[in-house]
């Protein structure tokens, strides 16, 4: 629900005081949503920390969170997020229109029609089954960021465009945001089509942003660089969690929270005129930078393009030869893992609203639970991580949620109460509180030590690497008749496979840490981020 676990992974890059790092390689998991939001959760309790040092007035205390000294783009930083959180929100209610209105367009039954049916509705519309919309839109969102990410990374890391790539493609988004305002039952499809581009161009929004996080690293240092990306995703985990209430009262009072379409319009409408407001203060804040390295003298333009997937790969290559107690195995556990969690809120919202019957006001409602639930699930992660190594705690976190994913999608389609889904969904978020932390403790334990920029960077092109793979698996499933349940119980099975990967293919804890180099650091690392989710 807010992009990333930004926080916790670059923070982990930080290991000295003023660590040199390559802003280039640090790109971003395009599943935006679930994953950011546990990483603000995380760091809620470090800024409550912060804030309540000497007693001090409220007002003060606000204050202090906005202070950066002297740190524009710290500031920038936490307004774009903010902005993104925002927009995550906002597309979720779009999703769920979009699926009602297909189905709507197919001559199927919605809402209290569908849970009154007593066959499944077998119409199609442009040729596919309207449960598969959603699903294909991350399908096609996924492939082009896996596709386009080394690309970019290129134009940040060798040109001086960084701020205006930024800067242009937020304007793009804030365009298709505010052309989804017409959403309705003639425009869904284009409304459908412009969603994947509003993907992508998240993605490169995410990519571009973290590319000051090193930066910003190295002015403060690693304590304070701690700190401040607790406030950034402290922020945006607030300004989601209000975007959502206000979304709430306000199509309650208009009377229209039954209304999935309406609701839509309201939210882009509200969305739309927050991050107009947010990136146009982030990225005025934001300084420009020059090209922070050379390329190859003698390089065509179509090899430059190509420079970016050449480094991915001698990266994979030197990992595959040099790591294959730990770090190779953990990175492959990754693509896999994050692939069904960043599908998971794709496929939730058309589960929830094909088989569960809610409808947008419902599932923002749904998804506030979920934020609330990874409180305790961080608290979790802390307990378990103290009593077992971070690979283990993972690999639990992992088998936890593909349980909770497959008892959500073989029993909710035939609860009495779809309310009763919100328990579901609180259940999520636990789990998905407990696995994002351990994640990244599990990534700092092991990060060898002098290629913190290019690992981290390359850990997040794994994330994105087959992040079209489970939408995809769930669309066929379903237009080949599959009930919608065994296609979400599959793509849950991702996490499986990652978890059994991690379980017979990596060395013992000790092999892992005495391969990385980092088994003197073992304590003081630990327990860092462990105190960060007390």
């Amino acid at each position: 629900m807010s992009d990333s676990s930004t926080a916790d992974q670059h923070h982990d890059d930080c290991w000295e005081e003023n660590n040199a790092s390559d802003p280039a390689t640090t790109k971003m998991n395009p599943s935006l949503d679930i994953e950011s939001s546990t990483s603000a959760m995380t760091a809620t309790r470090s800024v409550q920390d912060e804030v309540s040092l000497p007693p001090t007035s409220p007002r003060n205390c606000c204050v202090k969170m906005w202070q950066y000294e002297g740190v524009p783009e710290a500031k920038g930083y936490a307004l774009l997020a903010m902005g993104r959180g925002v927009a995550v929100m906002s597309n979720v209610v779009v999703n769920a229109a979009l699926l009602e209105l297909a189905s709507e367009a197919a001559g199927c039954p919605t809402g209290d029609e569908a849970d009154a049916a007593d066959t499944e509705c077998t119409g199609t519309v442009y040729g596919q089954n309207p449960l598969s919309l959603i699903s294909n839109i991350a399908v096609v969102a996924g492939l082009l960021s896996a596709f386009f990410m080394p690309f970019i990374g290129v134009i940040l890391d060798f040109t001086p465009y960084r701020r205006f790539v930024g800067i242009l493609v937020a304007i793009v988004f804030t365009l298709i945001q505010a052309t989804q305002i017409a959403i309705g039952e003639k425009t869904w499809f284009a409304m459908a089509i412009l969603q994947s581009f509003s993907g992508f161009c998240f993605t490169i929004m995410i990519t571009t942003t973290l590319a000051y996080l090193p930066e910003i690293c190295e002015q403060v240092g690693r304590l304070k660089h701690a700190r401040y990306t607790a406030r950034f995703t402290a922020k945006q985990f607030t300004l989601q969690a209000l975007f959502l209430i206000l979304l709430s009262i306000i199509s309650f009072a208009f009377g229209i929270s039954s209304d999935s379409t309406k609701t839509a319009r309201l939210s882009q409408a509200l969305n739309v005129g927050i991050i107009t407001i947010l990136f146009g203060l982030g990225w005025r804040i934001m300084p420009s930078r020059h090209a922070t390295r050379e390329l190859p003298m003698g390089l065509s333009r179509c090899q430059i393009l190509l420079y970016g997937l050449r480094q991915n790969i001698r990266t994979a290559v030197s990992i595959h030869r040099e790591y294959k107690k730990g770090l190779r195995w953990y990175l492959s556990a990754t693509m896999f893992a994050q692939s069904s969690v960043g599908a998971l809120t794709t496929v939730s919202v058309v589960y929830l609203s094909s088989e569960v019957g809610l409808n947008a006001t419902d599932i923002t409602l749904f998804f506030l639970i979920v934020l609330t639930g990874t409180i305790p699930g961080a608290r979790l992660a802390s307990v378990i991580s103290k009593r077992v190594n971070p690979n283990t705690s993972w690999q639990l976190a992992m088998l936890s949620l593909f349980a909770v994913m497959v008892v959500g999608a073989l029993t909710l389609g035939n609860i009495p109460n779809k309310y009763l889904s919100l328990i579901w969904g609180f259940c999520v978020g636990v789990v998905l509180g407990w696995f994002y932390p351990t994640e990244n403790l599990f990534f700092s334990c092991i990060l060898p030590k002098g290629s913190e920029a290019e690992i981290s960077g390359f850990r997040v092109y794994c994330s994105a690497l087959l992040s079209w793979l489970p939408p995809l698996i769930f669309s066929v499933l379903v237009e080949h008749g599959v009930d919608a349940k065994w296609g979400m119980t599959l793509m849950g099975s991702f996490l499986l496979i990652a978890a059994l990967m991690l379980r017979f293919g990596a060395g013992s804890w000790e092999e892992i840490l005495h391969e990385s180099g980092r088994h003197d650091d073992l304590t003081e690392v630990e327990v860092a981020p462990a105190a960060a989710t007390q």
